[in-house]
């Protein structure tokens, strides 16, 4: 394992938010109440049972992974349509099971994991709900799903649980529309491959110290991008988009499959 200290993660909130979420998801779903986790030092921990195996769609570099089988105990697989990605992965986390494809044809066989997580990732695909669909192929029933990314901002900017969905068509609706996630229609949708949705919440404050960091250390956000995809090969933000940071948040959204 790396054990260079620096938060490599590419999304605000960083590690800390990936942990944190992903305990929610875990105390939210039969994926970790089955398990009969203990709490030990600090950290949960499963004793007698099968870690739990999680996926991470669009893993990047691996941080995120390699940041909850320390915190977790999980057993950690990671996919990226990057090849450049997922070899500096490799190099870094030799105890993580890493594979180069595509997020809407995984190989893995149905019902084979206990959580997925995709962190800004969603709105990069040229068919997200293809993907969602085939992560919800391989997630074990009673498991969790988290999706995390940018998002239009909230009326009145208030944090809130899982709101009733609209009347959206989940067939023909779009569940990303330039660069953002429609929160809206991923919930319909979801819903409609038979996923519940158990929790959500609004980043905004992560995403200002993110935009705050990106200024200091970068300089612009279109600089920022540029790096990281020289050292990562990836970067969390669609180049072709222009983000206006008043307009914007990022969501954090945990589904069960039921």
């Amino acid at each position: 394992m790396n054990t260079d200290t620096k938060d490599l993660s590419l999304h605000p909130g960083g590690t800390e938010l990936t942990k944190n979420i992903f305990r929610t998801a875990m105390d939210s779903t039969a994926a970790f109440r089955d398990k009969r986790v203990t709490l030990m030092t600090e950290k949960r921990r499963i004793p007698e049972e099968k870690p739990l195996k999680i996926l991470d769609a669009g893993c990047g570099i691996g941080t995120s992974l390699a940041a909850l089988k320390e915190e977790f105990g999980i057993e950690a697989f990671g996919i990226d349509s990057s090849s450049g990605s997922i070899e500096k992965a490799k190099e870094l986390h030799p105890d993580i099971s890493f594979a180069y494809c595509d997020a809407s044809y995984l190989p893995y066989n149905e019902e084979y994991f206990d959580g997925i997580l995709s962190e800004c990732m969603l709105t990069l695909l040229p068919d997200p709900k293809s993907a969602v669909c085939e992560w919800k192929r391989v997630l074990k029933t009673g498991g969790f799903m988290i999706i995390s990314g940018l998002c239009e901002r909230d009326p009145g900017d208030l944090q809130y649980a899982f709101r009733p969905s609209l009347p959206y068509d989940a067939q023909t609706s779009v569940i990303c529309k330039n660069g953002l996630i429609d929160k809206e229609a991923l919930r319909s949708y979801v819903q409609y491959l038979g996923l519940v949705s158990v929790y959500e919440k609004d980043c905004r404050e992560e995403l200002i110290s993110y935009m705050s960091e990106t200024i200091m250390e970068y300089g612009s956000l279109e600089e920022r991008i540029k790096k990281e995809q020289e050292a990562t090969g990836s970067s969390v933000l669609d180049c072709s988009v222009k983000y206006d940071p008043k307009k914007i948040s990022y969501v954090a959204m945990i589904f069960k499959k039921s």
